[in-house]
């Protein structure tokens, strides 16, 4: 497809980045897809693909055709559709856990109890009665029962349980007593382990999580890296660096050493990684920089980030209904005009 002299110039002229837009029957013809990428240079000409992914490009054996339409992704011994990471380079296919996730891409090695996504983890895997993390407790029961419902949502979307069994398994969630506080004498903050034992006899943290491996656990540990920095001023509070407190090269708080958004918008919430919510929902590409599927995969995202964000005491419920309501609002996901 040509492009006008003055077309180009004046895509300069407005900052804007050259795009192709198929509006006529010549334009289709260039462009199939209608992905801003003439057909002789698309890795995948009959595929939206317009990021052009792809994975195996500099593998060996890998190829120049896109992850849109390669059978084969990762370049491996395993297509696709037999490989238990498709996205990752496994040859031996391990499988620890038995869960049909390769060990190479499988975010929750123990053996489930159940149906598993495509990360690995099972509903209960992804929501333990012990509480969200190995070394904090559910808040409360509510907690606990938000998280089952937020996940048997995403596994009823993907199919991977029926709706029968979405109800059947929040009913139980909500019947159980996961979150709910059990103290007992000898178990003063009834975290499951003994006070005699326990790294933080009074306050709940069933995994005993201990960073620094002096004798106080995480959860009441007041420099949980041992680095000489309180945990408050901190800008890395599980990863030691007195010398690098100075060192914040997006000014979102958290550290160099730690930070694993580096470029983090200015004003933006962070988590623990020193990552945002924009960062993790980019309004361009999803999770596997593949393009949204829709608007509402992208509203998705949002929702499930600020459900975590919300977890961790991040955001208010106001700031939180304020950031879905602007996905909500934005043209994020969305896909350009189908070519006439």
């Amino acid at each position: 497809m040509q492009i006008s002299v003055a077309a180009f110039v004046r895509s300069i002229l407005l900052g804007a980045s050259l795009s192709i837009l198929c509006v006529s029957s010549v334009a289709y013809a260039a462009d199939a897809d209608c992905d801003g990428v003439d057909d002789a240079v698309d890795n995948c000409p009959d595929k939206f693909n317009p990021d052009q992914s792809n994975i195996d490009r500099d593998m060996v054996g890998g190829d120049l055709l896109g992850d849109r339409c390669d059978a084969n992704k990762d370049a491996d011994s395993k297509d696709n559709e037999l490989d238990n990471c498709p996205k990752i380079p496994n040859d031996d296919q391990a499988d620890t856990d038995g869960d049909s996730v390769g060990d190479a891409c499988d975010q929750c090695p123990a053996a489930p109890d159940d149906v598993v996504n495509g990360h690995g983890c099972s509903i209960a895997q992804l929501c333990p009665c012990s509480g969200p993390e190995d070394d904090r407790a559910w808040k409360d029961h509510g907690g606990y029962v938000k998280c089952v419902k937020k996940a048997v949502r995403k596994f009823a979307i993907h199919e991977l349980i029926t709706s029968e069994e979405r109800q059947q398994t929040l009913i139980e969630a909500k019947a159980s007593t996961c979150g709910v506080p059990a103290p007992m004498e000898g178990d003063n903050d009834g975290d499951g382990v003994a006070d005699a034992s326990d790294n933080c006899p009074s306050d709940p943290n069933p995994g005993q999580r201990n960073t620094d491996g002096d004798a106080f656990g995480d959860a009441c540990d007041s420099d949980r890296d041992n680095d000489g920095v309180l945990n408050a001023d901190d800008n890395c509070p599980i990863v030691a660096n007195a010398d690098g407190q100075g060192a914040d090269a997006d000014s979102d708080g958290a550290g160099d050493a730690c930070d694993a958004c580096p470029g983090t918008a200015s004003g933006d919430d962070v988590d623990n990684d020193g990552c945002s919510i924009a960062q993790a929902c980019p309004c361009d590409f999803d999770e596997d920089g593949n393009p949204w599927a829709g608007h509402m995969k992208y509203r998705r995202c949002v929702a499930d980030e600020v459900f975590r964000f919300r977890l961790l005491k991040i955001i208010d419920g106001d700031e939180a209904d304020q950031i879905k309501e602007d996905a909500a609002a934005s043209t994020c996901g969305n896909r350009p005009p189908v070519c006439e």
